[in-house]
């Protein structure tokens, strides 16, 4: 039998993401190829490589395909893994092998590590294929007829719907499983009328194309048969157009055809834990607010609370906005962020995360960028906390500069006069004065989290995260937790982007100090008189014991009783 391994490096587009916890549609429909032709398949990631060369190398060494996915044209920081580097890329292709290389991913568009600099061309002489069109298009080319064509682009979605599926198996090989989020497409490049944002890559896709309701649920179903629980409709410029209708202004949002993608994605995965999403026009909502309400609303029905819109705000000074033909002017951005709160910002219970918020996209280093414009954009946060809204997360990040895109031509003539001491001391002040306001405002104390992951330890601290887009980092106070552990939380505190919870209920008879001490309000003096009590057998007890009401009103929302497993 043939023998293939698919490489992943990892991807992060404007709408695609492949870092753990997320799996990319690539990784996937490089399998269901190989799996068509009868190939036994392995699949690692980049950070497995890392940590077992020989084994991995191995099995480079022997293989007959090797598919390599790469390539960031959004960086950001990641905790699930670590991206790629053009070094190690090298390193990989210079082995010893039998079998061809085939290279696909972003990275094709260039190669580059973080904002604010121009991508680097690659110059990789070891690459059999630098695939320049779809990977998998070229795979199938190659192992139909023979013949490499590196830039042969798929046309429609009938390949990919059976690729899909027959591929969808290999995410029980990903080292994470079954603690993953599928990233599911739903259509690729942009639907915007006109020329698209001056920094983005989606254009190098051609044509704007979905995929049909049918084949997306059919995929989701042989991922769920082969275990995956979470999902999200990242791969979509504007989940808001999904099968919209065409206009003179842009596609109208199609209620009926969310109602159908969402409600079949409930059918298909019935125990499904995350439902979530990613990219939504702030545009389409200003300029169809009737219809994007009604779209929001269906959202909201059927996906799991914590889900985010997230809004290339870009930039909203007006200069900046028309030169680089970004999305929405400041009014249009906050009749966005308003609607998505009144349709979407609802709770499931008073202690849940509400449903569906924005989250705000920023980028700093665009053409004509000016420390005004920073002003502007601080403006425009003051007023959405002014208005009581809530936005669940704010990116901010400088773009990247890849040749064929408007901003690479624009620069030369409207440089960036941001200089990066204010862009620094921008940030501090996002981070400072208007992160924490919403992170209280979202997640207030006492709110719960369920299935949180312990991801890190580091002293008397566990730092874990849920399967969600864009979760919420946890500090979970309580030592006795492993590295793997999945707990429920409440929150209790916070820090800049992160969270401080303790196990929820908390089990008084048996928890550490430093969670009892977490709680608001209980110092260490009040948790030693607590601990000092035990074991607890009845709420009504703990009440004689320390005859304080307002301690015991502080620690109700918070507690268990659970004596059958006490120790000193």
């Amino acid at each position: 039998m043939p023998f293939g391994v698919i490489f992943d490096g990892y991807v992060d587009e404007p709408a695609c993401l492949g870092v753990p916890p997320y799996v990319s549609p690539y990784v996937r429909y490089c399998a269901g190829v190989l799996r068509y032709f009868n190939y036994d398949i392995a699949y690692y990631t980049c950070d497995q490589w890392r940590e077992d060369r020989n084994a991995v190398e191995d099995d480079l060494a022997k293989a007959d395909i090797i598919a390599i996915i790469a390539g960031l044209t959004v960086p950001g920081r990641y905790r699930g893994g670590s991206p790629l580097l053009l070094s190690e890329l090298q390193n990989i292709a210079a082995l010893k092998r039998k079998g061809l290389i085939f290279l696909g991913g972003p990275i094709v568009a260039g190669y580059a590590l973080q904002g604010g600099r121009n991508a680097l061309k690659l110059d990789l002489e070891d690459i059999d294929c630098l695939v320049t069109g779809d990977i998998e298009e070229v795979l199938f080319s190659y192992l139909s007829k023979g013949e490499i064509v590196p830039h042969l682009k798929r046309h429609g979605y009938d390949g990919v719907d059976l690729w899909s599926k027959l591929g969808s198996a290999v995410v029980r090989l990903h080292p994470w499983y079954p603690w993953i989020m599928a990233e599911m497409e739903l259509s690729r490049g942009c639907d915007r009328i006109g020329t698209r944002c001056s920094f983005c890559t989606e254009g190098r896709f051609g044509i704007f194309e979905e995929r049909s309701t049918e084949g997306v649920l059919e995929e989701m179903e042989s991922l769920y048969r082969a275990g995956v629980r979470a999902f999200r409709f990242g791969r979509c410029s504007n989940i808001l157009t999904y099968h919209g209708i065409a206009s003179h202004k842009g596609r109208i949002p199609n209620p009926h055809a969310l109602e159908e993608l969402y409600k079949g994605s409930r059918q298909v995965c019935p125990n499904l834990s995350v439902l979530h999403t990613d990219n939504a026009n702030p545009k389409t909502i200003a300029d169809f607010p009737d219809q994007s309400v009604e779209a929001i609303g269906v959202i909201s029905k059927y996906d799991t609370e914590g889900d985010i819109l997230s809004f290339g705000i870009e930039n909203l000074d007006p200069f900046v906005r028309k030169i680089n033909n970004l999305k929405v002017d400041f009014d249009e951005a906050i009749l966005a962020v308003r609607l998505v709160n009144e349709a979407g910002g609802w709770r499931p219970t008073p202690r849940n995360l509400p449903k569906v918020l924005p989250g705000l996209n920023f980028l700093v280093g665009l053409a004509g960028d000016t420390d005004k414009a920073l002003e502007v954009n601080s403006a425009f946060l003051r007023q959405i906390l002014d208005e009581g809204l809530a936005v669940r997360r704010i990116n901010i990040r400088k773009p990247m500069v890849f040749d064929g895109t408007l901003l690479k031509d624009l620069l030369p003539t409207y440089p960036n006069k941001v200089k990066e001491s204010r862009y620094k001391k921008w940030k501090e002040w996002v981070r400072d004065e208007i992160d924490r306001a919403f992170l209280q405002r979202v997640a207030p104390v006492g709110c719960i989290l369920e299935n949180v992951r312990v991801e890190e330890k580091s002293g008397k601290l566990s730092f874990g995260r849920q399967l969600a887009t864009y979760p919420l980092l946890v500090g979970i106070v309580d030592e006795t937790l492993k590295l793997g552990d999945i707990t429920t939380i409440s929150i209790v505190d916070y820090g800049r982007r992160s969270v401080t919870g303790i196990p929820f209920p908390l089990d008084i008879n048996n928890c550490p100090a430093s969670s009892l001490m977490a709680i608001p309000g209980i110092g260490k003096a009040r948790a030693m008189r607590i601990m000092q009590g035990r074991p607890y057998f009845s709420i009504g007890e703990l009440k004689e014991a320390l005859d304080d009401e307002s301690l015991i009103d502080e620690l109700a929302p918070f507690l268990s009783i659970d004596h059958t497993a006490h120790s000193q």
